[in-house]
């Protein structure tokens, strides 16, 4: 309109243009390990990078955490030959238009298994390592684990365990449950953190793969982490710093493991966690 004013019509300042902010869903990741005070690193991860998910081709990333047995020979080189062998495996499946992925976790897990397996024996001891992975496809996420690192799921502010142990403890609950076994048994057995399945192992059986697609919703964030993480942390622990919204998803996964070194100086293990966030991002 119009501002007439002392016989003259002036025109209004021009109204300022809204820019349209158009945003496209992203998985953002990132991944921080420590040797604690341990000699070596016996850890191994891997994360793809971070990437925005694209409407008109498969957008797969995969992560994982490979914990290398301290207790037996060459932990460390059996951790990083699953790392890479997976990684390299998902290298050739990443682009495909059609994957099925949980039997592509089941392949790799029997075929880094025996690859472990036939590593020359010292004094009689073999390697191994524990495994625990997933696969973001567009919107939907696959798992597998094998031992005793864990992936969690926080969504809405609450944090869920996906993975169950492989120990000797895991063992000892099913036959309380199916009434083999007394819980005054139960407790009174030892060494229940003992592994049951391992990658190395020979003949793998126990191995828990997801058998589909889980769907993702905007803000799940996904934890894979070595037992250095949970052995000293709770679950509340974890969850707090995951659900800050005064720090970077980077500045999360440095704190959840710089927490676990500073609250075990005397006999934390290597300690390493992955970070997988589904959100959307601007598109400039």
């Amino acid at each position: 309109m119009f501002v007439k004013g002392k016989g003259m019509s002036v025109l209004p300042e021009k109204m300022p243009i809204t820019e349209r902010i158009r945003t496209v869903p992203e998985i953002r990741t990132c991944s921080y390990m420590d040797t604690g005070n341990r000699e070596y690193q016996q850890d191994a991860v891997f994360v793809s990078r971070t990437k925005k998910l694209a409407a008109n081709k498969r957008t797969r990333l995969l992560g994982l955490v490979c914990d290398g047995m301290g207790g037996m020979a060459d932990g460390g080189r059996a951790s990083e030959t699953a790392s890479q062998m997976i990684s390299q495996a998902f290298e050739r499946i990443e682009h495909e238009e059609d994957v099925n992925i949980p039997l592509f976790f089941k392949r790799g897990i029997v075929a880094t298994d025996r690859t472990i397996h036939e590593f020359p024996k010292e004094n009689g001891r073999g390697s191994g390592t524990t495994m625990v992975a997933v696969i973001i496809e567009d919107e939907h996420f696959y798992w597998a684990s094998v031992g005793d690192s864990r992936i969690y799921l926080l969504r809405d502010g609450q944090l869920t365990m996906l993975t169950r142990d492989h120990n000797y403890d895991m063992r000892l609950r099913q036959m309380v449950s199916e009434g083999s076994m007394s819980v005054e048994e139960y407790v009174g057995k030892k060494q229940k953190e003992a592994l049951i399945s391992f990658l190395g192992i020979g003949s793998i059986s126990l191995m828990d793969i997801s058998p589909g697609a889980i769907p993702l919703v905007l803000g799940d964030t996904l934890l894979l982490c070595s037992d250095g993480v949970t052995k000293t942390l709770s679950d509340e622990q974890i969850r707090q710093i995951l659900i800050s919204d005064r720090i970077s998803m980077e500045d999360g996964a440095r704190q959840l493991v710089e927490l676990a070194v500073h609250e075990n100086t005397k006999s934390q293990d290597n300690t390493s966690v992955v970070l997988m966030r589904y959100m959307e991002t601007e598109l400039r």
